[in-house]
């Protein structure tokens, strides 16, 4: 993996891009890059709100951040009926997109989504991305072995949110430097 810290930009101010923001600081090898937001003074406005870095540039538009050469990855927080319109944006301007769930309207949207991702060689990744990945499928299978544990009847753990969105963040950032 990579030294230097992922870029990322966030299209919105919504109130689930304050965990996601906080993962972002958290994680070593990811930066907060950029904020944007319809206006500047609501973009202004959650930076403070939320201790984002000095350095993290403020944009009056979503555009301003994808358009920005130094955001290497978008975080899409956006209602579900402009995630097609954003991430396919994102995407040929050659950002990594991580996407608020749900991730689309649709199956035809996500396919504009996921084929706009593939064709320009940047990663697309889901807020709820672990559930997909092969690991959990292993861990399913390592824990049902009734030779390791005997019958198991019950799991238990607890899961603090923003942890799990610094394991998204450090995910995605593994996915980008693979």
């Amino acid at each position: 993996m990579s030294e230097k810290p992922v870029r990322f930009g966030i299209l919105g101010c919504a109130n689930i891009s304050r965990k996601v923001s906080r993962a972002i600081r958290l994680a070593p090898n990811a930066a907060l890059h950029a904020i944007g937001s319809r206006s500047i003074e609501k973009a202004s406005k959650f930076a403070s709100e939320n201790g984002f870095p000095a350095s993290t540039k403020i944009y009056g538009s979503y555009e301003a951040v994808t358009d920005d050469p130094d955001v290497e990855a978008v975080y899409v927080p956006l209602p579900t009926s402009l995630h097609v319109r954003w991430a396919t944006l994102a995407a040929e301007k050659k950002k990594h997109v991580l996407l608020e769930k749900p991730v689309a309207l649709n199956v035809s949207e996500l396919d504009k989504i996921l084929e706009a991702c593939e064709s320009n060689g940047v990663q697309y990744m889901d807020a709820t991305m672990w559930m997909h990945h092969p690991r959990t499928a292993q861990m399913k299978e390592f824990l049902s072995d009734p030779q390791r544990f005997g019958k198991l009847k019950s799991v238990f753990f607890t899961l603090h949110m923003l942890i799990s969105y610094v394991i998204i963040v450090y995910f995605l950032i593994y996915l980008i430097y693979l």
